[in-house]
Order: structure tokens, then sequence, then C-alpha cells
């Protein structure tokens, strides 16, 4: 059988790298006592798929692993307990969920493959927030703006805005979101929670009366539409000189795509 695990990253592991972070669970997950099985061979490994690394210096409420158990049937709640236990600060597990049983001859679907979107938050470093924010809200007035992102195969142009499908302003960590533009697609909150729902998240330096900009995107393979890239483009909208790490970024949630909607990946 298949779980899917979630997790939150913050305080001072955001400056922890994916390939530190995969080799801290396969510890965290040996001494939690998780049954889960092993590759076949000579060296044998772990069965378990991260999905969308996250970029050094991020924090995170929605960070996901699949991996596949030796057991027909287990306690969600249990596992997550357990795993709980054997984590150091600056991780928590958020919850367990047991995937369905793939179907004959269909494709395995891991949380990777799955991944259509991304919720966004951005906070402005002091000194930078009212120039960010009339740009935000020139960047949401615009049906497209482009900018230069290096590839594979050099420099090319990608419209930034059309993967945007929804932008807020929140200007109290308990408080109600002002939306730019929304077309429907993500569920967004209508009001912004201190560690999205986790009393354990400490994921910015949050300021009385500083606004943080929120952002619903694509973060397919197609189309992935990085906080970083929304970053740049807002940069570019500034009409005075700011420093070029001028914003805290967390992700707060990741999405697979089904009938037209974005659901979390911890749904079924």
């Amino acid at each position: 059988m298949n779980v899917r695990i979630c997790f939150a990253k913050y305080d001072r592991l955001r400056f922890l790298g994916h390939l530190d972070v995969m080799r801290y669970f396969q510890h965290a997950i040996a001494r939690s006592g998780m049954p889960i099985a092993y590759s076949k061979g000579f060296h044998p490994h772990m069965i378990m798929s991260f999905a969308q690394p996250l970029a050094l210096s991020m924090t995170s409420d929605g960070e996901y692993f699949d991996c596949e158990l030796e057991a027909e049937e287990v306690n969600a709640d249990e596992l997550c307990a357990n795993l709980q236990d054997a984590m150091c600060d600056g991780f928590y597990i958020r919850s367990v969920t047991v995937l369905p049983e793939r179907e004959p001859n269909t494709r395995k679907q891991t949380g990777m493959s799955q991944i259509a979107g991304a919720m966004y938050l951005c906070e402005p470093l002091e000194g930078c927030e009212d120039a960010l924010e009339g740009a935000l809200r020139e960047f949401a007035a615009r049906a497209s703006y482009c900018i230069e992102k290096k590839g594979k195969s050099g420099m090319r142009a990608v419209d930034v805005r059309a993967g945007v499908h929804a932008i807020g302003i929140a200007k109290d960590r308990v408080g109600d979101i002002e939306y730019l533009c929304d077309d429907g697609i993500f569920d967004v909150p209508a009001t912004l929670v201190s560690g999205w729902g986790s009393e354990h998240s400490e994921h910015s330096l949050h300021r009385e009366g500083a606004a943080e900009f929120l952002f619903a995107v694509d973060a397919g393979s197609e189309n992935n539409i990085s906080a970083e890239l929304i970053a740049a483009s807002l940069r570019q909208l500034v009409s005075c000189e700011i420093p070029e790490r001028c914003f805290a970024l967390h992700r707060m949630e990741l999405y697979r795509s089904k009938d037209g909607r974005m659901l979390s990946l911890a749904e079924n």
C-alpha cells in the first residue's frame, strides 16, 4: 500500500537543501518504526518519492512525499504521530493520507507527476512594502506580463501573468484577504490564519500592519510559475531602486488538477 505524507518546513531548516531533507526523512522513518518497503537488489533503498523540491531559503506548510509500505492496513493517525515523534524542530508532520490502490494496467501516479498548481506567500522586507504593493496592483491589472527566464536552451520569454490565477493582499496575519483577481480555479482562503492552520509554523517575520502577498499559480511540468519569477516581475515593475532580495518567500500548498479545479495533494 502507498501513503502520502504532508509536512511543514520552517525556521532555520529553510537553509537545508533538498537532498539533505531526503536523507533526514530516511533516518526519521527508520526511527519511527514505519513499515516502509525497500527496493530489491544489492543496494536496497526505501521506496519513496518527493514532490516538487523547495527552493533554498524558502519555508513551507505544504511539502509532500509518497512512500510504499509493507502492510495491508495501517492507522494513518498513528503513523503521523509516530513520525512526528522522530522529527526535530523545524519539521512538522501535518497529515498522512492512505492512497487508493492503483487500477490494473494503469500508470503509477506519484505526487511529483500530479502537481499542477501551488500557492505562495511573499512578504516584502522592511522598506520595500509600498513600492512592491503598487507594483503588485499594476501586475494584477495586466492581462499579460513577460519576463526573461533562463532555461536549458538559453533565455526565453515567459508570460508570468498568464500562469497566475489569484492574487491577494493580507494586511494582518489573522485578517481578511483583499483579492485583486481570482479566476475561481483554486479554493482561495477568505482569511490568512497564522501558519496556514498550523500552530507549529513560524514561516515569516511578520510585522504588524505589513502586507503579505498571496499567489495561486500554475506549477506543472509544462508551465511552472515559481515565487521567484513573480518576485522578479514585481521588481521590474517597481519605479524606484530596491534590493534584489526584497521578499521572504513561503509555499502554502501544492495542488493537483481534477475536473478543471485545483485540489490539495492531501485530498484523494
